[in-house]
């Protein structure tokens, strides 16, 4: 079960750097390489050189040796100073969606200490690949450090914590306050009142934690961990590389927002549109939206309205587009028996009404034949997360198929991780993303983590 502690958090030193939105960056794993040449050009101490370094930017060996290389550079310069006494940070985020009034997702950051999965209070919700660990665990040995936060989520209905937080940070500075490039207004307090971290630690000991972005990450610092272990038996249970830097969310509060991610099936050998429709409809009630050029904005609204209204009822919905016809479909489950009565016990309950497990097992599998395998390696499929941007793909010829998805509820989310389950890749997508050079943890090896 969970247990955090405060830390030395290390941050940047605005009286070195300047204005702090020009070192802060996405996350790495969303960063392209257009952003990653932006982010290069926007300032030279930009946190996107230790997350996310150029692969062949001068000599000194490759991006992880660079990456060690600046934070020492950074460190000694006075760029990055760690703070005097363990804190933890209170990080809200600002943001609208779709022209609604402002919403704030309000977290904190600390020291998790790090469990198996299966074994513990931490819970997954996605399946990870290999790849990616093994990059950031290249860049954990070169650093000994978490460049960036995991969100995880813990449900406390009550929102003690958050009204604590709100009080403290009254009597405080913020210590950031940006405006990222979406427009997010992100905001840090440091809090290190001994009765307020008192208060915070013992509401959250014991709690469950859901691990909502960074399954990959903690997947590392596990990894990173048991290499430390070996290196140095007797660090004993409080050596730093036993806890990461986490994000904390209360999961009952009203500022969280979860976006879908919408799938681009490509290069599928032999697919017939009329024998892939026919075949849908014995599991599927299959709404046609023909359009003209004129009224392709009318028949795309109905769709998604149609679609939209599926949502938290009884029966998944998909919206569909088919290259090559100006038609838009809305395909809804014709029964909610309809799971059980083709996979039986081969799933689990608990992936049965999840819109992710319909599309993917049912559609993509059983219908489409694209395998599971298939499907993790990415061989037929793209993600999209915008609806434009998965329509417009429609434009490309290899592009076959676009299915527009509903957005995974946060009560799914907890289910399917309770369950001890995890769901397809890309099934959550929480909005908006943390960003990456807010607080550093860095590990002082000549210390214990805090009691």
């Amino acid at each position: 079960m969970a247990e955090i502690r405060p830390f030395r958090g290390v941050l940047y030193n605005a009286d070195k750097v300047g204005d702090l939105a020009g070192v802060m960056a996405p996350p790495y794993d969303v960063i392209s390489p257009a952003k990653q040449d932006e982010l290069y050009a926007r300032h030279p101490n930009n946190v996107v050189r230790l997350i996310l370094g150029r692969t062949g930017d001068g000599p000194g060996g490759d991006r992880y040796t660079r990456a060690a290389e600046a934070l020492k550079e950074w460190t000694a310069s006075g760029v990055l100073v760690r703070d005097p006494v363990p804190a933890i940070y209170y990080y809200t985020q600002t943001y609208h969606v779709g022209g609604r009034k402002a919403l704030t997702r309000k977290g904190f950051i600390a020291l998790a200490r790090l469990e198996d999965f299966g074994e513990g209070g931490v819970h997954p919700h996605e399946k990870t690949l290999s790849g990616p660990k093994a990059d950031r665990l290249k860049l954990m040995q070169a650093c000994g450090s978490n460049f960036s936060c995991i969100f995880s989520l813990y449900s406390e209905p009550e929102l003690r914590i958050n009204r604590l937080l709100d009080e403290a940070s009254r009597a405080v500075e913020p210590i950031i306050d940006v405006t990222d490039d979406d427009g997010i207004v992100d905001m840090v307090w440091r809090i290190d009142d001994p009765a307020v971290l008192s208060d915070v630690r013992r509401i959250m000991e014991g709690k469950s934690l859901f691990i909502a972005d960074g399954h990959h990450r903690y997947e590392t610092a596990l990894n990173y961990r048991n290499y430390m272990r070996e290196a140095n038996p007797g660090a004993g249970p409080d050596a730093p590389f036993e806890f990461c830097m986490m994000y904390f969310s209360n999961m009952d509060d009203q500022g969280m927002t979860i976006w879908p991610t919408h799938r681009v099936i490509h290069s599928l050998e032999g697919f017939d549109p009329d024998d892939f429709l026919a075949r849908v409809s014995e599991y599927f009630d299959v709404a046609e939206f023909p359009y003209t050029e004129e009224s392709e904005p009318s028949a795309r609204d109905r769709m998604l309205t149609g679609k939209q209204a599926a949502e938290g009822g009884d029966r998944s919905a998909f919206g569909l587009h088919i290259r090559g016809r100006d038609v838009y479909y809305l395909l809804t489950l014709k029964s909610p028996e309809t799971m059980d009565r083709v996979f039986g016990d081969s799933i689990p309950e608990v992936f049965k009404d999840l819109d992710v497990t319909v599309l993917h097992s049912l559609i993509f599998d059983r219908i489409l034949g694209i395998t599971q395998e298939a499907q993790e390696k990415q061989t037929n499929l793209v993600y999209v997360k915008s609806y434009d941007d998965a329509l417009k793909a429609m434009g490309e010829e290899k592009n076959q198929l676009v299915f527009l998805l509903n957005a995974t509820r946060i009560e799914q989310v907890k289910a399917v991780a309770e369950s001890g389950e995890v769901m397809p890749q890309k099934s959550t997508y929480f909005y908006p993303k943390l960003l990456s050079g807010i607080v550093l943890n860095v590990h002082d090896r000549t210390e214990a983590a805090p009691a």
